[in-house]
């Protein structure tokens, strides 16, 4: 569909420049949030928790994630004007999640630190996205996909550094420390995006009145009037179902002496878990490219269906260099798929609309997500230890490629704007 593209009156309101910054702070948020996974089998152990309490808690993360996701995406595309504050309160936000974690003295005050910790790392994604798509419609994908190159920076470096503290410190110590960059980073975010959004005055060209929240609500749910975006949004939720449980039960399989689990220490897990989810920054922005020049259904069927088979391959890969090298290849395809669906679903939606877009993938994926831990926790009691996720894993990425395969992709590609 065709989309303009107002020309930059200031370097911060530059195309590239907001990329950049939007990619950067999204690496920092991932480097919180992908650490978390590594911090749960110490957690664990130092509070002697259950895996079906495990179980809770990470549904609680990802419940809450999609929770501030369906209900903020319609507000943040009527806030246009507060997107560089929003940003900045998720840093501020991050600190404050971390810092209650490492206070938390038993289950009741954890569980509410980790509703807490589950808010940035959502809320970022739904101005951040917003904003590219809107300045990127020429090339949406290969955007989309360099700012998940940033967050996958942030993949890499989570589990290594979370690994490598935890061999030498308490993980309520490491977690104290990382309120300090967290509030650094909130004053770099507020003096590089703060006017982001402000940049191309859409309620004032364009002639129409702000939509009211109920009215803006309703459009969101209409968005299901398309048999496309359905489609999208289910396939996405599937998928994300599958990656949610691949990060969060992958660290025990590694770490855990229990239930099938590898025995590593916490770095040798770190580095494979780093592996595992950062080798986007490889792959996320050939694949975006790639998308945009070839169509968004010709790289993700094929992809996904080899994401599955590799990921059915990990339990017998042992501990062993094939390990390493099964896990960096799954890795490719983890976070960089996911992407190019979104960006088939803003190819799809109207222009205004795109942040509720957003709010509904990722808001049914975490939605969904407070339920898959507990189906995750009976696998691993009752099915076969923690290698038996890996399987569980391949046979939602399967299923995910199965209904993209079926959706008719619209023509998403735009003349490319003069400026930027």
């Amino acid at each position: 569909m065709a989309e303009a593209i107002q020309r930059p009156a200031s370097r911060r309101q530059d195309r590239n420049y907001i990329l950049g910054n939007l990619s950067f702070g999204h690496g920092i948020s991932h480097l919180y949030d992908q650490g978390f996974p590594v911090f749960m089998p110490a957690i664990q152990a130092g509070m002697g928790l259950t895996n079906f309490q495990v179980a809770f808690l990470l549904g609680i993360r990802q419940g809450g994630f999609g929770l501030v996701n369906l209900v903020g995406g319609a507000i943040v595309d009527q806030m246009k004007a507060e997107w560089g504050p929003i940003l900045t309160g998720c840093m501020i936000w991050a600190a404050l999640g971390f810092l209650v974690v490492a206070a938390s003295p038993n289950m009741v005050v954890l569980t509410i630190a980790v509703s807490m910790v589950s808010i940035p790392g959502a809320l970022w994604h739904l101005p951040s996205t917003a904003a590219l798509s809107r300045r990127f419609p020429d090339r949406r994908g290969f955007a989309i996909s360099i700012h998940g190159f940033g967050s996958n920076v942030g993949n890499v470096l989570a589990p290594l550094v979370a690994g490598g503290l935890l061999t030498f410190m308490l993980w309520r110590h490491i977690l104290l420390i990382y309120t300090i960059p967290a509030t650094i980073m909130a004053v770099f975010v507020w003096w590089t995006l703060k006017d982001l959004g402000k940049e191309d005055g859409d309620e004032a060209t364009d002639g129409k009145p702000k939509r009211q929240m109920m009215s803006a609500y309703r459009d969101g749910l209409g968005l299901f009037r398309s048999p496309v975006v359905t489609a999208l949004v289910i396939a996405a939720a599937v998928r994300g179902v599958a990656n949610n449980a691949l990060f969060q039960w992958a660290p025990f399989y590694l770490k855990n002496a229990t239930d099938g689990g590898l025995d590593m220490s916490y770095f040798a897990a770190g580095v494979h878990l780093a592996l595992l989810t950062g080798m986007g920054i490889v792959s996320a922005p050939i694949l975006g490219y790639l998308s945009d020049r070839f169509g968004r259904k010709q790289v993700l069927v094929p992809t996904l269906i080899l994401a599955s088979a590799l990921t059915m391959f990990v339990v017998s890969a042992g501990d062993t260099l094939y390990l390493a090298l099964l896990l960096g290849c799954i890795g490719l395809f983890s976070f960089a798929l996911q992407q190019i669906i979104l960006a088939a679903l803003l190819d799809t939606v109207p222009r205004g609309t795109e942040a509720t877009a957003s709010g509904l993938i990722f808001g049914i994926n975490g939605l969904l997500g407070f339920g898959s831990p507990f189906i995750a926790a009976f696998i691993i009691e009752v099915l076969g230890g923690y290698g038996s996720i890996f399987y569980y894993v391949g046979i939602l990425t399967v299923l995910s490629a199965v209904i993209i395969a079926f959706i008719p992709f619209p023509n998403y590609r735009v003349v490319k704007p003069e400026t930027g």
